[in-house]
């Protein structure tokens, strides 16, 4: 497999010269190198230029006039592959966060999948050199990603990523609609839906060495809000958003029916009630999912009494939650049917299972 490595530079000339130095070290020797600078005013692409003799044959620049984002320069070197015999296209830093000592590692992944993911949310990777803040920030971007786009993958926002040619094809760039830091979140989501073969493999990001970085917090934010817009423009995930809505609401009838002729009509208490009413639902859910919302992820596996009862298990939160809430409003509210308080209460529950089954439950496998 042909490898050409994209490294979009701006302001990088404290450590553009000694990465490539490096580089060489780790690639193939018919792998290929093209920097892509945003017109750098301290000389970035210069120093490239400089030492592309070198390396002749084996360094490319692809100099643009202006600060355009990372998006637009990582679109723009792969179109600049494109046009050449590269197999496999590998994004990464020029600052040092990615350490190169990975790409074999990522390359021998490359064998047998289509996208190789240098992710720090898995065990064995991590960060250096973050403040505690800024290390929730990033995880707490790639858990919201995960739960919003409903897709199985732990590093969302990471740069260091390896591709196929053909995976490439498949996400078909020109339908990239993010202009910066929600880029990778979109292109690993579309990847992950056009059935690309995804692994993550470990590392660790060291905070950059030198200059500045270019993340600031409205980029941040935006991305998060950028989300919405990306789930929106592609199918996948919405279906089985609703057919979980549609059997948790199967679910919240089954529970509601039992509750109303048991304590409205019998006079049995809510709270025992409660109980039985959860245990019943829980399981309906948990058989409905298995062999409808989530079919495609559970289509070579069956109904196992330990996936039910970490089902369950995991539900026990929302049951919690559920009677609280319950509680609450019969004590604060007295509504004229108890049942009221119950929906209430399953809808505050519903939420909680939700999220736990999209994270933890009926999740795909990527690793």
């Amino acid at each position: 497999m042909s490898l050409l490595v994209i490294i979009p530079t701006y302001n990088e000339i404290g450590t553009i010269e000694r990465l490539i130095e490096t580089l060489v070290t780790y690639i193939p020797p018919d792998a290929e190198i093209l920097v892509v600078d945003d017109n750098s005013p301290d000389g970035t692409a210069l120093t490239v230029e400089k030492i592309a003799a070198d390396y002749s044959g084996r360094l490319y620049l692809l100099k643009r006039s202006e600060k355009q984002g990372l998006a637009a320069a990582y679109l723009a070197g792969f179109s600049w592959g494109f046009t050449g015999k590269y197999d496999v296209f590998l994004e990464m830093d020029a600052d040092f966060s990615h350490d190169p000592k990975y790409i074999p590692k990522m390359m021998e992944k490359m064998q047998t999948h289509d996208v190789v993911i240098g992710s720090r949310n898995i065990k064995g990777g991590g960060v250096e050199g973050w403040s505690i803040l800024r290390t929730i920030i990033s995880k707490g971007g790639s858990m919201y990603s995960r739960l919003i786009l409903d897709c199985p993958l732990y590093d969302f926002t990471g740069g260091f990523n390896m591709w196929r040619k053909t995976s490439l094809e498949k996400i078909n760039l020109s339908s990239i609609i993010s202009k910066g830091y929600s880029f990778q979140i979109e292109m690993k989501y579309k990847a992950y839906c056009a059935g690309c073969s995804i692994v993550e493999i470990p590392i660790l990001f060291t905070d950059r060495q030198c200059g500045k970085s270019k993340m600031s917090k409205r980029i941040f934010f935006e991305a998060l809000i950028n989300i919405w817009e990306i789930r929106r423009t592609s199918k996948h995930g919405l279906e089985e958003f609703v057919k979980f809505t549609v059997t948790g609401s199967l679910g919240a009838v089954t529970n509601l029916g039992i509750f109303f002729i048991a304590a409205d009509l019998i006079g049995f208490h809510e709270i025992p009630v409660s109980i039985i009413c959860f245990l019943t639902a829980v399981t309906q859910n948990y058989v409905v999912n298995h062999y409808w919302s989530f079919r495609k992820k559970t289509i070579n596996t069956g109904l196992t009494l330990k996936k039910w009862i970490f089902f369950t298990g995991a539900s026990i939160f929302g049951l919690a939650i559920n009677l609280f809430v319950m509680n609450t409003v019969l004590t604060y509210w007295n509504p004229p049917y108890k049942v009221i308080a119950q929906g209430i209460g399953i809808a505050t529950g519903m939420l909680v299972n939700f999220i736990v089954s999209k994270l933890f439950i009926f999740r795909g496998t990527n690793q």
